[in-house]
C-alpha cells in the first residue's frame, strides 16, 4: 500500500494543478490550450511530484539540496541570458535549463551524501 501512495500523490495533484487551465479553458474567453500543452505539463508536473517522493523516500536531504541549489543556478542562467538576450524569447531553454540543472545536481547530491555516509561509517 506504501508504494502506491508514491504514484497516487504525484497523479493527484497533478490533476489537480491542471484542473487550473482546463476551467480556464472552459471559462475564458482567449484561453485556449491545446491538449498537447495539458500532455506536456502533466508529464512534466508527474514527474517532478514522483522525484520529489522518491527523493523524500530513499536520499532525503542530498538530493533535495542538490535538486534546490541546482533550480537556483538555473534561475540564475535564465535571469543572465534574458539579459544579455532582451528579445529572444527563452521559454523552451527555460524549461530545459531548469529541468536539466535540478536532476544534475540532485544527483552530485546524491552522490556526496553516499560519500559522506561512507566517511561516517
Amino acid at each position: 500500500m506504501q508504494n502506491i501512495n508514491i504514484i497516487i500523490r504525484p497523479l493527484l495533484l497533478t490533476i489537480g494543478i491542471l484542473l487550473i487551465p482546463f476551467f480556464g479553458n472552459i471559462y475564458v474567453d482567449g484561453w485556449n490550450w491545446p491538449w498537447t500543452a495539458f500532455a506536456f505539463f502533466g508529464v512534466v508536473l508527474f514527474s517532478a511530484g514522483l522525484a520529489y517522493e522518491l527523493a523524500g523516500k530513499y536520499a532525503k536531504t542530498g538530493v533535495i539540496s542538490g535538486f534546490v541549489f541546482g533550480e537556483m543556478v538555473a534561475g540564475g542562467v535564465i535571469a543572465i541570458l534574458r539579459h544579455l538576450n532582451p528579445n529572444d524569447d527563452v521559454a523552451g531553454v527555460v524549461i530545459i535549463t531548469f529541468l536539466i540543472s535540478g536532476l544534475f545536481f540532485a544527483f552530485v547530491g546524491y552522490l556526496i551524501q553516499k560519500y559522506l555516509g561512507k566517511k561516517r561509517s
